[in-house]
């Protein structure tokens, strides 16, 4: 397979210091902690161009083990993705992954015919796909920075936003305001928004609450970053029939489970399990791409117990 390319000229990337005075006012510790990361970036995505602008979510660190938790991101120029869509259709009918569909997942690489086609895959993502991979790293041990769950779970009841208890209420907040943030920083309140997720306690139909719930809760936090939005935004969740969109659901799942992975192997100094497959994700995660950006955001608790954050780079090794 030839190396892909986005076939037009297009703006690529805006440079920095990028305003983040709205992160800044009375908003959550968590904005704060993001924004003190992204003080640290030169150049974000310029979406200015998009017709539309697509977000994947996928999440990773709840298996037995982990040491964070990471919110993968995928922002993307959605009018410009049909290259994409086109040339991950051919290598799926080239290695016969098309009907059925076999989703590419980092915790299941190690398929044939998916192990075959993965080398290809990353290649389409980072040739075609303009915009930000963004994964969000939370040290296991900080159980809140919202506040706590019994709070939480008050708040947004007392809201009419759903009941969440435990652990949901704090996941839905912290993915809705990475969300917010991002979107207030890499498009305009006129772009059309599709944000499109995997299945999770944070958009399940429960006991007391729903996916439009957590629509709601996004909402008001694009709210605390933005002006109104004037265009309409859309919502989807792991549509019953398999297609592109699950290609590019697989680009955050990919992001989340390989950061996890190696930020916890530079805690442990231990090796990552998994075989070739994983090795061609992290070096596809240390990478550069002309049109994805790359942005990793690690955020620990300090034994002080203050909390901090930063951007994180990965290098490739020298072979």
């Amino acid at each position: 397979m030839r190396k892909p390319r986005l076939p037009i000229r297009q703006k690529i990337r805006k440079s920095g210091p990028f305003d983040l005075s709205a992160l800044r006012g009375e908003t959550p510790g968590f904005a704060h902690l993001v924004a003190n990361a992204i003080e640290q970036l030169k150049e974000l995505p310029d979406l200015s161009d998009a017709k539309s602008v697509a977000i994947m979510t996928d999440f990773g660190g709840e298996h037995p083990g982990a040491r964070f938790n990471t919110y993968g991101f995928l922002i993307l120029a959605f009018d410009k993705v049909k290259p994409f869509e086109l040339a991950v259709q051919e290598l799926r009918r080239k290695h016969k992954i098309l009907e059925p569909f076999s989703e590419f997942r980092y915790k299941r690489l190690a398929s044939g015919p998916r192990s075959r086609a993965l080398p290809d895959f990353l290649r389409a993502v980072d040739g075609l796909i303009h915009g930000a991979v963004v994964t969000i790293a939370v040290e296991k041990q900080i159980e809140s920075l919202f506040g706590g769950a019994a709070r939480i779970e008050e708040t947004l009841s007392g809201m009419g936003l759903g009941r969440w208890k435990k652990g949901a209420g704090e996941k839905v907040l912290r993915v809705c305001h990475s969300l917010a943030i991002f979107i207030s920083l890499l498009t305009r309140t006129d772009q059309p928004l599709f944000w499109y997720c995997d299945n999770d306690a944070i958009n399940e139909t429960s006991l007391g609450r729903g996916f439009p719930d957590t629509q709601k809760i996004l909402g008001g936090a694009l709210g605390m970053y933005s002006e109104e939005r004037s265009a309409v935004m859309g919502f989807g969740k792991s549509f019953e029939r398999k297609s592109y969109l699950d290609d590019l659901l697989s680009v955050p799942d990919f992001a989340a489970g390989v950061v996890q992975d190696l930020l916890a192997g530079h805690e442990t100094g231990g090796n990552i399990a998994g075989g070739d497959e994983k090795t061609q994700v992290i070096k596809w995660m240390a990478a550069e791409s002309e049109f994805l950006s790359k942005i990793t955001i690690q955020i620990m608790r300090r034994t002080d117990g203050e909390f901090v954050s930063g951007k994180v780079d990965f290098y490739p090794v020298a072979e």
